[in-house]
């Protein structure tokens, strides 16, 4: 009889603790989503104090200081994370030695083991970002094998199937040795399960998914609405405007974004001082779109003077440089264009910005080549009639293959805005015959174009072919950006 009792009042004991904890880590991550940082912290230390020996309470003083230091690259805020994702590990190692089974936990240390796979991979340890990458992915799959209703889980892999596709291909090597594949459609899949039928992850499941329609599907209105209701919800969520602005500045809706990016930059948290810099940057990349090249350089040098890594610093140098040209002033010019091969080389837009750079600096720049960068411009701001109308006149006269080929996607690009679906065809008929020598995105772009005009002229089967066709020659510069313009057709054509 008394050992009953005993373990009576230790089975409500353990009720009544679980009850305490749960509106806490609720309460806790509701203050992170909101980047309220410090209130977090003290939640989180309070179940510590109910549960000390619970992995709990680690995990979520850890996940809160990896997302700090995501937002701010501080070597601290690592070895922080580091500390806390490893006392988290010890209390769960010891749960699972009593109970391998315990699912609850196993998703913890899958979490963990995710997470220090980000931290490894932001701080350039590649190598050991692919294989804590590895016993993730192992860790989801055997949870979701355990049990396939834990839905939860799935954002783990979604996100691994989703990460793995963008990986460089100088690490290829890493991503076969440890045998990681990716699948960009799986993981769309896997995230949708996770958001709709997930029970915590609803809010990380939501902004992924946001990325996801923004970068591979090119349906920015989709992701945009995402982040809308993820910001009113968390409104001093500074990366959550951020993105919502970039999900504005690929719709070209370029004045509301900068609304939204001023709001961040107002916002201001010292914890996540890289999403301020990056506000900039894309005030800089605005006013650059919008050929205010004073402005832009303002707004560039603040992200170049702030940013915390070389994350998109080639593209912002290269871009300074050519508003200077744009404004006459060559030895300004000149000196940014060598500051562009400083970028982050597996970056795409840095390691564009190299090889323009050299190209400049060795063979300077034409007055057609500055009449193009303006044209991109204009695109880029929705401004097609202009595109159009000037690039009508001005190709022509147009010498250089290359530079033709360059103002003739252009001016395909424009009309196919404007509707004028058979001038799209003649024109990208044209341009799948050239053989370039630099510009091969060319190629895929005008394949992917024509496709599009052939679907609106009701050709549907002309059309598929096409979308192929621009599938299989997508290889080259703005591969990630004509490959979500190509998903986002396929999805029309089903």
């Amino acid at each position: 009889m008394k050992a009953r009792v005993i373990f009576l009042v230790l089975l409500l004991s353990s009720i009544s603790l679980f009850g305490q904890v749960q509106p806490l880590v609720r309460k806790g991550m509701n203050e992170a989503y909101n980047f309220q940082f410090e209130s977090a912290e003290k939640t989180f230390n309070r179940i510590l104090e109910i549960k000390p020996n619970s992995p709990e309470g680690y995990y979520r003083i850890a996940l809160m200081h990896f997302w700090i230091f995501l937002g701010s690259r501080d070597e601290g805020e690592y070895q922080v994370f580091m500390k806390f994702a490893d006392l988290a590990q010890q209390k769960v190692d010891v749960i699972l030695d009593k109970n391998p089974k315990d699912i609850e936990t196993k998703y913890l240390a899958a979490n963990l083991a995710s997470f220090r796979a980000m931290a490894q991979a932001t701080s350039n340890n590649s190598v050991d970002a692919f294989w804590s990458s590895k016993k993730a992915v192992s860790q989801f799959e055997e949870i979701i094998k355990a049990n396939p209703r834990y839905y939860d889980a799935y954002l783990g892999l979604g996100l691994f199937d989703y990460a793995m596709s963008f990986v460089p291909d100088f690490l290829k090597w890493a991503v076969n040795l440890t045998g990681l594949s990716s699948d960009k459609a799986r993981g769309f899949r896997y995230i949708k399960t996770a958001l709709h039928k997930g029970n915590t992850v609803k809010t990380e499941a939501s902004f992924h998914l946001s990325k996801v329609y923004n970068d591979y599907l090119a349906e920015y209105d989709s992701g945009f609405a995402i982040l809308q209701d993820l910001t009113s919800k968390f409104p001093r969520n500074g990366l959550f405007a951020y993105q919502s602005a970039v999900s504005l500045v690929k719709a070209k809706q370029l004045d509301r974004a900068l609304v939204v990016l001023d709001r961040v930059i107002k916002l201001k948290n010292k914890h996540v001082p890289q999403i301020t810099a990056l506000a900039y940057y894309r005030r800089g990349e605005i006013y650059f779109k919008k050929n205010q090249f004073r402005t832009a350089i303002r707004n560039y040098k603040k992200f170049l003077d702030s940013s915390k890594e070389l994350d998109l610093t080639g593209i912002a140098a290269l871009n300074t440089a050519l508003a200077y040209k744009m404004l006459g002033k060559d030895e300004e010019f000149k000196l940014n264009l060598a500051l562009a091969k400083g970028g982050n080389q597996d970056l795409f837009e840095d390691t564009y910005a190299i090889q323009k750079s050299e190209q400049y600096l060795t063979y300077g720049i034409s007055p057609v080549d500055l009449k193009l960068v303006r044209m991109r411009n204009r695109l880029d701001t929705g401004d097609y009639r202009t595109v159009y109308d000037s690039l009508k006149l001005e190709i022509p006269k147009i010498d250089n293959r290359e530079l033709k080929a360059l103002a003739q996607i252009y001016f395909a690009e424009a009309a196919s805005n404007l509707k004028k679906h058979a001038e799209v065809v003649t024109v990208c008929d044209h341009l799948s015959e050239q053989s370039l020598s630099s510009e091969k995105w060319i190629k895929p772009m005008a394949d992917f174009l024509n496709a599009k005009a052939k679907f609106a002229l009701g050709d549907k089967t002309s059309a598929i072919e096409l979308l192929e066709d621009a599938d299989d020659e997508n290889d080259y510069d703005f591969r990630d950006y004509i490959q979500s313009q190509i998903e986002w057709l396929r999805r029309r054509l089903k």
